[in-house]
């Protein structure tokens, strides 16, 4: 497949995806949202792919949904169609990195916030550049945390009253802390980040393919990973908050730069 707003390249049994938008911080709009997905289908099917690198150009790794494309594009869409087309349509984004039976790193290598920190926190091993930062910002756009894996994940990574701060604030934090609380593995200079990234993958790709595969399918039943089931209700609890006078409002003053005023409507 071609492709236009993400670099695939393999080299050395690792496929490295590059969202590709630098001027819209990688934000994902549908076209860059289906690309990343057949990426990740392509990587599966190749048996030259031993391991993924996931990371983004220019000074951001993703800044979440695309506001334009996306969530404005969807205020005149019938719920049903936003739901798959919004909420089910990136959860599988989620869904197709955890199922991946192929070790993910995700170089963060700038701001990872909303959809961009949950693509993070889906990948098994996290490397962040000191210039990243992390937050799961929905409620700031008067939406639910509840969206692709990020309520499921982020506990299991840094426990429930961590996760529940950042899930229920919409706060930013920066690499430091993200590492403290354990959302990164270590942080590293940002010229350091691709090269041990790199370094990384190509120790991952060297181990056995099978036995890496089960590790993981392992890992993910150890967690009791029932995610499937869990974006099933997050889509249900995002869908019913896209619906309200305050995501509307959330939005719009997000695109003035002003202050949102949620009525709870």
């Amino acid at each position: 497949m071609a492709f236009h707003k993400l670099r695939y390249e393999v080299a050395d049994g690792v496929a490295t995806v590059t969202l590709n938008r630098p001027e819209r911080l990688n934000a994902l709009d549908y076209a860059l949202r289906d690309e990343l997905l057949a990426a990740l289908q392509q990587a599966a099917a190749d048996p030259q792919v031993r391991a993924l690198i996931l990371t983004g150009a220019g000074r951001a790794f993703c800044a979440g949904a695309d506001l334009h494309d996306v969530l404005v594009r969807g205020f005149d869409m019938d719920p049903r169609t936003r739901e798959q087309e919004e909420v089910r349509g990136f959860n599988a984004l989620t869904q197709a990195l955890r199922a991946l039976e192929k070790p993910v790193i995700a170089a963060v290598n700038g701001a990872a916030v909303g959809g961009g920190c949950c693509l993070a926190l889906a990948a098994d091993i996290r490397l962040a550049s000191s210039e990243a930062r992390f937050g799961m910002v929905f409620v700031r756009l008067g939406l639910s945390s509840a969206d692709m894996g990020g309520t499921f994940l982020l506990p299991r990574l840094i426990g429930l009253a961590h996760a529940s701060e950042l899930l229920l604030t919409g706060e930013i934090i920066d690499a430091a802390r993200a590492e403290r609380l354990g959302l990164v593995n270590r942080v590293v200079a940002p010229e350091e980040l691709l090269p041990q990234a790199r370094q990384l993958a190509a120790r991952l790709a060297a181990g056995p393919p099978i036995g890496l595969a089960l590790t993981k399918r392992a890992i993910n039943r150890a967690l009791g990973l029932e995610l499937a089931a869990h974006l099933d209700y997050e889509a249900y609890v995002q869908s019913a908050c896209m619906l309200t006078a305050d995501h509307r409002e959330g939005v719009e003053a997000f695109l003035q730069k002003r202050a949102p005023q949620f009525r709870g409507g």
